[in-house]
């Protein structure tokens, strides 16, 4: 029976009078002369739907949460969004039924992420899936990279030697679909990108389909750079070309270590195009944007964009320090799950400072503006009264967020209303690879444990400061040629004190002791330390530094620990420390 909408009368008569009820699929005519049967039955109409489930993530915590189809109904791809100052760390296909989506929150308040899947009901086509085998690195060097420091021009840094290596440039994720398939999205799985040291995550950059989907089947990842450059001066042969020239921290902070794996799903459908929207996100705020699929059409998928400019048109290469730029909300737009599917959602966040200047600003030191020699350096600005400015970058007001719907219609006979979605769905265990302490076999301190749950001990665990080195062997006493073996450094931290009270949601004061070993000197670099409190969903971040004003993070009343880790750059050794300190409520 076709599905024109019309009733078709089986014998008898309609009168004014009549009451009528659908039982069996057929109008049920009562109460009148004549009455008869009205058959009504329609076919399942073909629906792209959005289905979405939610979750709480704490202040510093990491959460999951599946949303799974309905029965009868396949999965597309699928999308996240936060309400909030988080991001996503994993979003990616379950089978053919299911969508996950990770959050880390990095900030002081909790925030609800939502997960999507995009379900159809009816039968689709996949190209088989391979493995997460192409990564995109949060790692990141400027495309030229020059240092004239060596006298024959040579590069010396951590982009041509150690674990670096070869990370400077693949930072794009991409993947593609073989002929006769439409990429409808890009799965991505958080990771590490260098075995044994330690990671903090970054939010993508984008996740970006092509601007014409059929001519250049190939999406791209990014994420925001996790790269930093060196505040130390060096030497420059001639200032010719300063602005290309750089120098990489080393150790890297952890952010650097962070990579994602990504991969295409690839379905057939018909009628696919690509429509694409902007939309301004001002510096330390955020902006939304919809992007609407014709009519006759659903959206199957999308994407976004950042796009940086400079002042004069360039695209300048920004680090941590300089903000990031993400979008918090990449999927449908918000409302009841089930709901038929025919728009993109984002939300893009910009969290830089406008008018500030990014921090690979290049200047030379103690020159002048005719002889430009010196030592040069990296930062956002000046050292000294005559240092020179050769290239300066600054933060705009706002920057531009492209997003990105995939439209298509499903080529498919429909399938019949199912049950309620399914209720029992896969929940892979996500990887460890958030705010986690550097690991390595030379630490000398207590080895913090794996668990997150509340230390009770009311005493503190000796400190690694208190752990005298091993005694040296007599043949190495006597030789008058014999060197002091490097140690991890000593730390100790001085306030607060052990089991005493910090108070959540207010900034209290933290100071640490770190000097290497053996030579006894202060680590002062904040990048070689870090402060870290561990809560019910593991460790969460204060801040680096000897001394510090950092928020407390809003836990429960209870007994937590705190942990002060030092790396002495010279020679790559790491060691902590930590306390048990008792958290409180703050009063104003």
């Amino acid at each position: 029976m076709a599905s024109t909408g019309r009733a078709s009368r089986v014998g008898g008569t309609i009168r004014t009078k009549t009451a009528a009820t659908v039982a069996g699929g057929a109008l049920l005519v009562t109460g009148a002369v004549g009455a008869g049967v009205w058959w009504t039955t329609r076919a399942p109409q073909l629906q792209v739907v959005q289905r979405n489930t939610q979750v709480v993530v704490d202040p510093g915590g990491r959460q999951s949460t599946v949303a799974g189809c309905a029965a009868g109904e396949t999965a597309l791809g699928g999308g996240y969004a936060i309400d909030g100052a988080a991001y996503a760390t994993t979003s990616e296909f379950l089978g053919s039924t299911a969508w996950l989506a990770a959050a880390y929150n990095p900030g002081s308040t909790s925030v609800t992420l939502t997960a999507y899947a995009v379900c159809v009901n009816a039968p689709v086509e996949f190209a088989p899936r391979g493995e997460y085998t192409r990564h995109a690195y949060a790692f990141r060097d400027r495309f030229i990279d020059k240092d004239r420091a060596a006298d024959d021009g040579t590069i010396d840094d951590l982009t041509t030697h150690g674990p670096w290596v070869g990370f400077s440039r693949a930072y794009l994720g991409t993947d593609t679909c073989i002929p006769g398939y439409t990429m409808t999205g890009m799965e991505f799985r958080a990771g590490r990108a260098v075995a044994g040291q330690p990671v903090a995550p970054v939010p993508l950059e984008h996740l970006a389909p092509p601007t014409a989907p059929a001519a250049t089947p190939e999406w791209t990842a990014a994420l925001d750079a996790g790269t930093e450059l060196s505040p130390h001066p060096h030497l420059l042969r001639t200032s010719d070309a300063a602005e290309r020239q750089t120098r990489i921290e080393d150790p890297q902070p952890p952010q650097a270590n962070y990579d994602i794996g990504v991969r295409a799903i690839c379905a057939k459908l018909k009628n696919v195009s690509l429509v694409s929207d902007r939309v301004s996100v001002p510096a330390g705020g955020s902006a939304e944007l919809t992007v609407h699929c014709p009519r006759g059409t659903f959206a199957v998928g999308g994407g976004f964009r950042f796009s940086p400019l400079a002042a004069d048109g360039t695209s300048p290469q920004r680090y941590l320090a300089d903000g990031l730029l993400y979008a918090s909300a990449d999927g449908p737009p918000p409302g009841p799950s089930g709901r038929p599917l025919r728009d993109w959602h984002l939300t893009g966040r910009n969290q830089e400072t406008a008018g500030l200047q990014y921090v690979d600003s290049v200047w030379i030191e103690h020159s002048s503006r005719e002889e430009l020699t010196g030592n040069g350096y990296f930062d956002s600005h000046a050292r000294g009264a005559d240092d020179q400015l050769l290239r300066g970058s600054t933060v705009p007001p706002a920057q531009q967020l492209t997003g990105s719907a995939l439209c298509a219609t499903v080529d498919g006979e429909p399938t019949r209303p199912g049950a309620a979605p399914t209720t029992s769905l896969p929940h892979p265990d996500l990887p460890p690879v958030l705010d986690l302490p550097p690991t390595t076999t030379t630490t000398t301190g207590p080895t913090p444990s794996p668990s997150p749950s509340i230390a009770p001990s009311p005493s503190p665990r000796p400190s690694s400061s208190s752990s005298r080195p091993p005694s040296p062997s007599p043949s190495a006493s006597t030789s008058p040629s014999a060197q002091p073996q490097p140690q991890p450094p000593a730390v100790s931290i001085v306030q607060p004190s052990a089991n005493g009270t910090l108070r959540r949601g207010c900034q209290e004061d933290f100071t640490a002791t770190a000097r290497t070993r053996p030579g006894d000197r202060p680590l002062t670099d904040p990048q070689s330390t870090l402060w870290q409190l561990t809560g019910p969903n593991g460790p969460t971040t204060l801040g680096s530094g000897l001394t510090g004003h950092f928020t407390v993070p809003l836990l429960p009343d209870g007994t937590y620990r705190l942990t002060f880790t030092a790396t002495d750059p010279t020679n790559g050794l790491t060691t902590h420390t930590e306390i048990p300190i008792h958290i409180t409520g703050c009063l104003r």
